[in-house]
């Protein structure tokens, strides 16, 4: 088991989380405002500066169960209220988009690209919020920082630690279709995309 893994399983999760909430705010006609303040509170709370300087530190991963609770307080921190239901389906969704990720790197190490592809995602949504973009751009530079020198023996072995924690999730797939096709499509083009610059290299 690999004590890097567990930032990426946040911020791949959390980044799926918020494309998702994204998703149905835009499907429900949210005014746009209202539908800002809900991914900037997420987002503000999600790359706090001390909770992402103890994520960052060398550990196991947390258990499945504590997991999903801080993405439920995540979902909560904002003016919006998810039911229980709403809420299993959002995690469902955010567990299967990732596990497939993962599953479609050719390389251990694109994983990487993964990430980098949901943080440029959560700086689109942030891009009027400087203080904010602060935050990511931080948790961007520390990716770099820790990972960019990483060997592809411990690519390999933070790979086999996320399909090892995603090994019991077992979803109905054809329940999530579109989804599934739409991370297919953003992940494939974002990977092409980055695969044509310096592979770890962070460009604003």
């Amino acid at each position: 088991m690999s004590v890097r893994t567990l930032p990426l399983l946040f911020l791949n999760l959390g980044g799926e989380m918020l494309y998702i909430l994204d998703q149905r705010l835009r499907a429900q006609n949210i005014p746009g405002d209202k539908a800002r303040k809900v991914l900037n509170d997420i987002i503000s709370t999600m790359f706090n500066r001390k909770f992402m300087e103890e994520l960052f530190k060398p550990q196991e991963l947390y258990s499945k169960k504590a997991l999903r609770t801080v993405y439920e307080r995540l979902a909560h921190a904002s003016i919006m209220k998810l039911n229980q239901a709403s809420m299993d389906k959002l995690y469902d969704l955010m567990t299967m988009a990732f596990k497939y990720q993962v599953l479609l790197c050719p390389r251990p190490k694109d994983v990487l690209l993964v990430t980098f592809n949901h943080l440029d995602t959560i700086r689109g949504f942030i891009r009027d919020s400087p203080t904010i973009l602060q935050q990511v751009d931080e948790t961007f530079r520390q990716l770099t920082e820790i990972y960019g020198g990483l060997s592809a023996g411990e690519f390999q072995l933070i790979r086999q630690t996320l399909l090892i924690f995603f090994q019991d999730l077992h979803i109905r797939v054809k329940c999530f279709w579109k989804h599934m096709q739409e991370t297919v499509h953003r992940v494939g083009n974002y990977m092409e995309d980055r695969r044509r610059r310096l592979t770890f290299h962070y460009a604003k």
